[in-house]
């Protein structure tokens, strides 16, 4: 980058070719193999029950987005509040 200027290579927002061709092959993979993988997992199971859980998660993370950890923070003192102040603020809720 020449002075905070892109000057070649991919114009930003464009897919990494290979990052792409490797989630493809990834995919054919899991889909040629999906009878294999209900064989396997009944296998794994019968010796280790925990391993068979463990191996359904990591599986589950290329199909069940996850889901981002959020932080609610309030600036609401509600000790401080009157009986007037929380009522009119449970209503201002309600109406959402």
């Amino acid at each position: 980058m020449a002075n905070g200027f892109k000057t070649g290579g991919r114009e930003k927002g464009t897919p990494n070719k290979i990052t792409n061709e490797i989630r493809e092959t990834y995919k054919e993979l899991i889909e040629n193999n999906l009878s294999n993988i209900d064989i396997w997992l009944k296998e794994v199971s019968n010796k280790n029950p925990d391993k068979a859980l463990n191996f359904i998660i990591r599986l589950s993370e290329f199909v069940v987005p996850k889901l981002q950890s959020t932080n609610l923070s309030s600036s609401f003192n509600f000790e401080q509040m009157t009986d007037a102040e929380l009522t009119d603020l449970i209503n201002k809720i309600e109406k959402l």
